[in-house]
């Protein structure tokens, strides 16, 4: 019988079958834990401080239009400074103390998306022996973030660091998480936009020291628990500082361009001592609520705003190695420090989106065919996609894609397969729970495929093919796909 498609969605069924099944919740579910790691042997802190997250969704939620930060009006330039404070306000408030020493707990009000405790691709016998990738580490629950390469903070920075991130959303953002795991034995992706006032808020810390990067003497560190060294397998804990705070906004006031706010502040300290208050050295650097589509000048941009204090920064050198980057992102598009250059908040996000039933490839950035890569085409990932909307091509465009090496994992794009693409709202940390909860799934399915397949015909193959299966199962764990800006 001939291998290909048929195999993949096989597997799916079983894999959806299996997490259909009506049971009761396991607390011990892969997906609904704090962490996959128990309390680290180099860490002195107590059981009782690890990280916990909460999963506890809220059934309601209360109506945030009088906030200021949803009265303020971003596109103004008498209202943006205060804008931002409100925002930072705000954001501070997901934790029920100052972060400066160590992470606190997580305010009551504010949730944490699930399955984000492994990297897609991780098998139950990976989690079973503590390799979860990219998954959450367990003294204050940080993802493993796109490492920074040399030069990306500081001309002083010699090598890739390591960057790691913990992200919570409000009431609002938390009502949907709720909507989508009603049953937490099963993925429900029929209501996958945000409501109105949605408030995300991520803090980004690196492993770089104050050596490497000067100007974060006074950042707020942590202790967490991440890999020896980029790209390794070996854990351990390392003070990690703060280097950026990212926010997004669901608000209707912009739903002409993409329905969102989103935004950034870093941690920028040149005085060479510890601040009395370190909130005070953390630095605007951008918003934006549009991709400001077909312009290629910042002069000429009008949905989004990157500071000039920190665009001065950077032309000074005290930011980047300008050596080895010259913008924040594409075009000098508003992006953190951290982030990808070759793309920026909005467009990055905009991709967020899984298929109704399989499992796709994902374009988070400009990925096209050789002689392609031109301004005009690369402006498809620029697009000012509507809230809720899917990220798709035409047909022509498609053509231009370069979608790399098939997989037996995730599927090729087709005009076919686009039309069953659902949203999930520029929340790629929602997209990728999505896809962990499915591939956690599948990992078991072709031990099941026997008792669902009738005995008269074919088994599932037990050779070549099966072996290729999981060949792709664990080179997308050692892709591993990290939240929040990616690849």
């Amino acid at each position: 019988m001939k291998q290909g498609p048929w195999l993949f969605y096989l597997i799916l069924v079983a894999g959806i079958q299996m997490v259909g099944l009506e049971r009761p919740a396991n607390a011990q579910t892969p997906g609904f834990v704090s962490s996959l790691l128990g309390k680290p042997v180099d860490w002195n802190g107590s059981p009782s401080d690890l990280f916990s997250a909460n999963l506890n969704f809220p059934t309601r939620y209360p109506d945030l239009s009088n906030e200021p930060w949803m009265r303020l009006d971003p596109s103004d330039p008498s209202q943006r400074n205060a804008y931002f404070q409100a925002v930072l306000a705000y954001g501070l408030s997901s934790f029920v103390s100052d972060i400066s020493g160590a992470c606190p707990r997580t305010s009551p009000e504010w949730f944490h998306v699930p399955w984000l405790t492994f990297s897609v691709g991780n098998t139950s016998a990976d989690l079973a022996a503590g390799k979860i990738g990219s998954g959450r580490e367990p003294i204050c629950g940080l993802t493993q973030e796109r490492p920074a390469p040399i030069g990306f903070l500081h001309a002083k920075q010699t090598r890739r660091v390591q960057s790691w991130a913990v992200g919570s959303m409000n009431q609002v953002g938390g009502y949907l998480l709720g909507r989508v795991w009603r049953d937490r034995s099963a993925t429900d992706i029929s209501e996958t936009t945000f409501p109105r006032g949605t408030f995300v808020v991520k803090f980004l810390f690196t492993e770089a020291t104050t050596v490497e990067v000067p100007y974060l003497v006074g950042a707020p560190e942590w202790d967490a628990n991440v890999y020896r060294v980029v790209d390794g397998s070996t854990r351990e804990t390392k003070r990690m500082r703060l280097v950026q705070i990212d926010f997004s906004i669901r608000d209707p006031r912009f739903d002409a361009q993409t329905g969102w706010v989103f935004g950034t502040f870093m941690f920028f300290n040149d005085s060479g001592s510890p601040p009395r208050d370190w909130t005070t050295k953390l630095v605007p650097v951008g918003l934006m609520w549009g991709n400001d589509p077909g312009q290629t000048s910042r002069p000429h941009f009008r949905e989004q705003v990157l500071e000039p204090s920190v665009m001065a920064l950077r032309d000074q050198g005290q930011v980047f190695d300008l050596s080895k980057r010259t913008t924040f992102g594409w075009l000098d598009r508003v992006n953190g420090p951290l982030d990808n250059p070759v793309s920026s908040c909005l467009s990055c996000h905009a991709t967020a989106q899984v298929h109704k039933l399989r499992i796709i490839k994902h374009f988070l950035t400009p990925t096209l065919q050789p002689g392609q890569n031109t301004d005009p085409n690369r402006m498809l990932w620029f697009r000012n996609i509507p809230p809720g909307t899917p990220f798709t091509f035409s047909a022509t465009e498609l053509a231009l894609i370069d979608q790399g090496r098939p997989s037996l994992v995730r599927e090729d794009w087709t005009s076919a397969l686009m039309a069953d693409f659902v949203s999930t709202d520029y929340s790629l940390q929602l997209r990728m729970a999505i896809e962990n909860a499915r591939f956690h799934a599948l990992q078991g399915a072709p031990n099941v495929l026997d008792s669902l397949i009738p005995p008269t015909k074919e088994r599932l193959p037990t050779g070549g093919a099966r072996e290729r299966l999981f060949e792709d199962f664990r080179r997308e764990a050692e892709r591993i796909e990290r939240s929040g800006e990616l690849e």
